[in-house]
């Protein structure tokens, strides 16, 4: 369900929730060197971020809908090892869960379990609107 959901910014990047609850969100991506890496070769930077903020806001979603909905406001990531292939799994899990902000870590592993960046994610947690 919250793939078909998914927005464009993450189908078009490849990102695929594989479980989702409350305390822990798993998503895979299948790295592609023609979509997404930098000149050089390897993953840009901001793939990474991008998986990091996702997996954080499906979490926070998770727990606040439907009366709430969440934003990212800070996305703090490291990049911890540079490769320009393969599959990556991301996890998030809560550090701080309030009533107006969330806070959530999220590790990136390649296929050998190796860490490839760590990220956290700070969200603001609002009334959510109804849709139109």
């Amino acid at each position: 369900m919250l793939n078909a959901g998914a927005g464009p910014f993450e189908k078009s990047l490849g990102l695929v929730i594989t479980s989702a609850t409350a305390d822990r969100v798993v998503g895979t991506m299948d790295l592609d060197p023609l979509r997404h890496t930098q000149p050089w070769g390897i993953v840009h930077g901001g793939v990474y971020c991008s998986i990091i903020e996702s997996l954080a806001s499906v979490g926070a979603a998770i727990n606040v809908m439907p009366e709430k909905t969440s934003a990212g406001i800070e996305n703090q990531t490291s990049f911890l090892r540079s490769i320009s292939t393969g599959v990556v799994t991301g996890i998030a899990t809560p550090l701080q869960r309030g009533r107006q902000m969330h806070l959530w870590q999220v590790e990136i592993r390649d296929d050998q379990q190796r860490m490839i960046a760590h990220g956290r994610v700070r969200l603001v947690i609002r009334e959510a609107k109804p849709r139109s």
